[in-house]
Formats: structure tokens, C-alpha cells, sequence
């Protein structure tokens, strides 16, 4: 499924436009760090992610997260995306795969060289999930990626008809034996609802995902309607599960439109994806740019930095005319407004590095 919401009435200079046309300091042969030290407004960035990079290493010390390309240490994963959409070929480009592959391998070469370390692909079965085309690009790229099993909402009904337990098994297969036959093993559960009022067949997806994640400890994330508070909903159905907070994300939390809502589930130990900044670059904006970021900064002030997750929720197609600056939104736009906010490099390392490395091992904030 590719979402078609039109193209903006204005054109967005995109962040690697700005850094060309801004930052000449960017020439051949500096580092990705160096690079993402610039992008960040602050000249400390690079020993900061070493200490973050330290940090993490600690926390998950022999731990490792599943990989297109198999296992990888957890204090590997780096500068982490933790929600995109990269394993997703639209139609217009499904003629031509190896265009394709060049087209995406390019856009993670890029992110790579903004400092981004990991993607967390959350495409499920039912809205286009290659990962064939995921393990390709990101080996060609030099990228881990992380994909995901789960179920969006666009099965089937003779799909929707199945069981909990049915469904679960699906779920515990593409974790422990791989997706589609190929043995890419899923190392996150992504589940969606579509509102706060869920229908039988959402709850029992999200009841799956529950007992998939205790049989195998693989984390979830999900799709929410912050503007309706469907993730206390959700919450609901986990906590019912014996789901420990801890292990689920709730993505899309910055769409909402005030801070306790977000300040109430982080408290409860749930883990905010605040992945839809893009959204409020428009005019039209019902949460603007710049009130996202503030809830990530009332976050942070009340001690709840370990409990985000930062991303662009990208994916080729319709979304790029959306957000044109693609997987360089958080490093371009996100990161230098959140500095101007006052947050410090080790704090958005922290949140950027650590949290994903955590999160994705189950492994406890210090």
C-alpha cells in the first residue's frame, strides 16, 4: 500500500540541498561523524556519539539484534531510524528492479553518509514487504537493516478471519525461521490499528503480536492515531497480554496534538516513536514542526528521554514528494531544531543511539 496525499503546494529545500549550498566544510574523504557533527550545529557531536556508541556497548553487552544479514551486536547498530520503509517498491518503479535498487541503494548510501548507522524496516506482508529487495540494497549499502513480520491493515478477510493463536504462528515463524522463504529472520513485530475504536480482527493482530513477542522477545511497534489517543487503547490490549511497556513502541506519537498524552504512556514505560516531524512542515499543519519537537523536549525535561525513538516513516513513492529530504529529515531538519531547542549533543545521542540499541534488546535504561 502507498499512501497518495498529493503533492505540497510549495517545494521544500530538501537537507542535502541546504548542506551543499551551506556547509562547504563537507568535502571528500570527512567522515560520516564529521558530517553529522556539522549537521547537528555543534562541533562536540563526534565525542559525544563515542560516548553514546560507549554507553550502548555497556547496556547490551552481548546482545544482538537479527539483521537482513544476520545477527549483529547491538552496540553496532549505531545512529539508528527506527521506523521507514525501505523493503517498499512502488508500482511506478516495479518494472525496472535493478533501477530500483540502484535508486534506494543511493538514498541509504546517502543516509550513511549523514551518520546513519541503522534502519528499522517496519513494512509488513500486506502493504508490499520485499525483503529480498531489503537484504540487496542494505548489503550494497553497507547498511543494517532490520526488517519486520506483522500485519498492517490491508489483509485479506479470509486472513483476518484467522485465530489468535493462527495469526501468532505466523508471526513466530517469520521471527525464528525467516520471511517468504528466503531466511531473513524479522527482528520486530509491527502491528496497526486504524483508530482508537478497534475492530475484532485489529485486537486479535495485537494479541498475536503479544504472544509472538513472549515466545520469541522480538519488540513491537506499532501504527497509532495519537490525534484520538489510540495508543492508551493499545496499551490496554498489551497490558492485558502481559506485555511489559517497555518492549512496545507506539509509532506516530508526535500526530498528536497535546503533551500529556505522550508524558502519560512514557511514564507508564512505553516507548514514543516520534517519527512524523514531516507533517508539519506544511502550512496547513495541524501539529506544526516546531510543537513536535517541543514534545520532544517536554519529554526530555521530565526525565523521559530514554522512552523516544526518532524516524521519518519514508518510503519511495508518494512520500518523497511529502518529504523530500527522505531518510536526511532527522539528521537535516529534526536534529539542528532540537539543538536550537536547547537539547545537548550527548541527549540527542543518547535518544539516538542508545535508545534504539536498548530497545530493540530488551535491555534496561541505566
Amino acid at each position: 500500500m502507498h499512501y497518495n496525499r498529493g503533492r505540497w503546494p510549495f517545494r521544500i529545500v530538501s537537507a542535502t540541498e541546504r548542506f551543499v549550498r551551506d556547509e562547504p566544510s563537507r568535502q571528500p574523504g570527512a567522515t560520516r561523524r564529521q558530517f553529522l557533527a556539522t549537521a547537528m550545529g555543534a562541533g562536540i557531536l563526534a565525542p559525544a556519539v563515542s560516548h553514546a556508541l560507549r554507553r550502548a556497548a555497556q547496556g547490551v553487552a552481548g546482545k544482538t539484534v537479527m539483521t537482513t544479514l544476520g545477527a549483529v551486536d547491538a552496540s553496532r547498530l549505531g545512529f539508528t531510524l527506527a521506523h521507514e520503509h525501505v523493503c517498499s517498491v512502488p508500482p511506478e518503479r516495479a518494472g525496472d528492479r535493478s533501477a530500483a535498487v540502484r535508486y534506494m541503494v543511493n538514498k541509504l548510501m546517502a543516509a550513511k553518509d549523514a551518520g546513519i548507522e541503522s534502519i528499522v524496516d517496519t513494512t509488513t506482508f500486506d502493504v508490499g514487504r520485499d525483503v529480498r529487495f531489503g537484504q540487496e540494497v542494505a548489503r550494497k549499502a553497507g547498511i543494517h537493516l532490520i526488517v519486520s513480520t506483522g500485519q498492517h491493515f490491508f489483509a485479506p478477510e479470509t486472513l483476518n478471519a484467522r485465530s489468535v493463536a493462527a495469526i501468532a504462528e505466523v508471526f513466530i515463524r517469520e521471527i525464528e525461521n525467516g520471511i517468504d522463504g528466503t531466511g531473513i529472520r524479522a527482528g520486530a513485530i509491527k502491528v496497526a490499528a486504524r483508530s482508537e475504536v478497534m475492530s475484532a480482527a485489529e485486537i486479535n493482530v495485537f494479541r498475536a503480536a503479544a504472544r509472538a513477542h513472549k515466545a520469541t522477545g522480538v519488540p513491537i511497534q506499532t501504527h497509532t492515531h495519537a490525534r484520538r489517543r489510540a495508543g492508551e487503547r493499545q496499551a490496554e490490549i498489551f497490558e492485558s497480554e502481559g506485555v511489559s511497556p517497555s518492549r512496545v513502541s507506539l509509532g506516530h506519537s508526535d500526530d498528536v496534538e497535546e503533551a500529556g498524552y505522550l508524558i502519560g504512556l512514557a511514564r507508564r514505560g512505553y516507548t514514543l516513536g516520534m517519527d512524523h516531524a514531516f507533517y508539519g512542515t506544511g502550512p496547513d499543519a495541524v501539529v506544526p514542526f516546531q510543537k513536535r519537537l517541543r514534545y520532544i523536549k517536554e519529554l526530555v525535561e521530565n526525565g523521559l528521554s530514554e522512552r523516544i525513538l526518532l524516524s521519518t516513516d519514508w518510503e519511495l513513492g508518494a512520500r518523497e514528494r511529502l518529504n523530500p529530504d527522505g531518510l536526511l529529515f532527522v539528521t537535516g531538519r529534526t536534529i539542528p531544531a532540537l539543538r536550537q531547542l536547547g537539547l545537548s549533543a550527548q541527549q540527542i545521542t543518547a535518544i539516538t543511539v542508545e535508545n534504539p540499541a536498548r530497545f530493540f534488546t530488551g535491555s534496561s535504561a541505566r
